[in-house]
């Protein structure tokens, strides 16, 4: 992220990630948890022995440590965030970590410290080919652990974080997701770090203790030695740094808006998500951790469009039971009942998951053997998710949503698994809904290309916004070079979505969204006109979607993308919505020019 300066005398002003909303205002602590770079250093064969020893001494300080932490939370009530310790913890236990490190140690003859970060090196390469999200962020805290674990190999001390000053905002390179569970909320009010994106546990601790908060800012701990005034903008992702009296003002001014404009919008949680002439767009979440479900029912959202699955298969040593999915997905319809949870089949490479599945290395394996096909050539493993979903069908309203389908021999295949699992758990007279509900995720050009095939096999559909805008532009979102040509508003991607969308409707097949494009309420007139049936997004952002929703009519919306369809570049839409957006709601749209 760029850093830039306003006139004189204004302050630094820094942007990053905004992974939690709010503004606040107050003084920095700078925490120091910048990392330790280590050299190489040659070790004796009698040396290897203690080297070793020294090494499993760390990993179970460490663990200790995390589990002190975690019973200091749950006696403070925080149970929802245990479940990311418990990951931690469970990467202390990862095999490769484990094993890597000490087969360095005794066949090159290094240091402990040398050894486990190569090792770190190796696992973050493997991550950084993902190209979901909320999945790359995973080595972000296989990073912390590995940091715990050489502050103990060393005798390094941490920096307390609960200590802290009133009305703190704490600066760090980065905060593991310990870190910030422990700050103290009385008088911690934000934290700001160079390190960290939008998915990663700590942004989704930030969001759920509802901590204003900024990642990904490279550099602020250059700019911040302690005990500076600083501007903390979550919603925009920008830091200020000794702000003028000037920016403070308009801040305080901008503060007391977002405030008053955050109570106002949670009265539309419990409202219905209806138009002024009777539409009714169903808004549901998007969750991929079972302490999400609070949320879920605090922001009205009416059901879950979209529970990610891989997590239960991520920093584990073995591959999850059918049980253990089964105890999950059962929880799920239980809680959310009466409405509906539709749940996306594993959408990963073997490779990521299970170490014991011998899979080729692959050029580019976010086009490779992952997801769907990754699941019809293993297919006990799918049979497994399969069963488990199918079982948890009878205690509330299951869908199941396929990823990657490509066209509809893939679907056909699926099918004849999914009957499969039918008939054994029929066999072992075991009880499920023998008409759960089947969709297709469309985010691959060809699905929506052959979409009105797919339709008469299917019981709905899903766009994954995120993918097919990367696959349908030709471009990898992640790349900072070409990340410029990400255009959700792009003639392309809307003529694709609408061509699904009257296809799906012809079939008399329900047709959502479960894409980042979902949570943003530029959009939401657009999807209107379009005529989508649902919206899935991140539950803390119903509510203001909701509010656009209630104060608009589907027939503005149809008129609208009338006009929009006319433009011929995304910037031309773009300019369209924005100022129509800002001119139907000043109070939501407006930006702070201070």
């Amino acid at each position: 992220m760029k850093s830039s300066t306003l006139a004189a005398n204004e302050g630094k002003v820094l942007k990053g990630i905004g992974v939690s909303p709010g503004i606040v205002i107050g003084k920095a602590v700078l925490l120091e948890r910048q990392r330790t770079r280590f050299i190489p250093r040659r070790v004796t064969t009698r040396q290897v022995i203690s080297e070793v020893k020294k090494f499993k001494e760390a990993i179970e300080k460490s663990k200790g440590e995390l589990q002190e932490v975690k019973e200091r939370i749950l006696e403070k009530g925080f149970t929802q965030h245990s479940y990311i310790l418990d990951v931690h913890l469970r990467l202390m236990e990862d095999r490769m970590l484990r094993d890597e490190t000490i087969r360095m140690i005794k066949e090159d003859l290094v240091n402990t410290e040398w050894a486990l970060e190569v090792t770190l090196d190796k696992i973050s390469e493997a991550f950084d080919s993902i190209e979901d999200e909320y999945l790359r962020e995973r080595k972000e805290d296989i990073r912390h652990v590995v940091e715990r674990i050489l502050r103990n190999l060393t005798g390094r001390e941490p920096q307390k974080v609960e200590d802290l000053e009133e009305d703190t905002i704490v600066v760090a390179h980065d905060l593991s997701p310990a870190d910030t569970i422990q700050l103290n909320l009385k008088r911690v009010i934000g934290f700001a770090t160079d390190m960290g994106g939008r998915t990663s546990h700590t942004a989704i601790v930030a969001r759920s203790l509802e901590i204003p908060a900024v990642v990904g800012l490279e550099d602020i701990t250059a700019y911040v030695g302690g005990g500076e005034t600083i501007i903390i903008d979550g919603t925009q992702g920008a830091v200020i740094v000794e702000p003028s009296r000037a920016t403070i003002k308009a801040y305080q001014l901008r503060q007391h808006h977002y405030r008053y404009l955050e109570r106002e919008l949670l009265k539309y949680s419990s409202l219905k998500a209806e138009t002024q002439d009777g539409y009714h767009l169903t808004l549901e979440a998007n969750i991929e951790l079972l302490d999400e479900i609070p949320s879920v029912i605090q922001y009205g959202a009416e059901g879950i469009g979209l529970y990610r699955t891989e997590y239960l298969y991520l920093s584990r040593k073995t591959l999850p039971t059918e049980d253990e999915h089964f105890h999950v997905y059962k929880k799920l319809a239980e809680e959310i009942a009466p409405y509906s949870v539709t749940i996306r089949t594993l959408d990963l490479g073997g490779d990521k998951f299970a170490s014991h599945i011998d899979l080729a290395e692959e050029m580019n394996p976010a086009m490779g053997l992952r997801a769907i096909r990754f699941c019809i050539k293993e297919k006990e493993i799918f049979k497994a998710q399969l069963r488990a979903i199918l079982r948890a069908s009878t205690y509330g309203n299951l869908k199941i949503l396929l990823p990657m389908i490509s066209g509809v021999e893939e679907l056909r295949q699926v099918k004849v698994i999914l009957e499969e699992a039918k008939e054994e758990l029929r066999t072992k007279g075991v009880a499920f809904d023998p008409e759960i509900p089947l969709g297709v995720m469309i985010e691959i050009p060809s699905a929506a290309i052959t979409a009105d095939i797919l339709a008469r096999e299917v019981d709905f559909f899903s766009f994954g916004t995120n993918d097919l805008i990367q696959y349908s532009l030709a471009i990898d979102r992640v790349n900072e070079h070409v990340s410029y040509l990400y255009e959700p508003l792009h003639p392309a991607i809307l003529r694709s979505i609408k061509g699904v969308v009257d296809i799906a409707h012809e079939a008399e097949i329900e047709v959502g969204i479960c894409g980042e494009m979902a949570a943003d309420p530029l959009y939401t007139l657009i999807f209107l006109g379009l005529g989508l049936d649902g919206l899935s997004m991140n539950a803390i952002a119903i509510p203001q979607v909701k509010k656009v929703l209630r104060r608009s009519t589907r027939t503005e919306g149809e008129r609208l993308l009338q006009e929009i369809l006319k433009f011929s570049t995304a910037k031309e839409t773009e300019l369209f919505i924005r100022k129509e957006m800002a001119d139907r709601f000043p109070e939501d749209f407006i930006q702070c020019v201070a």
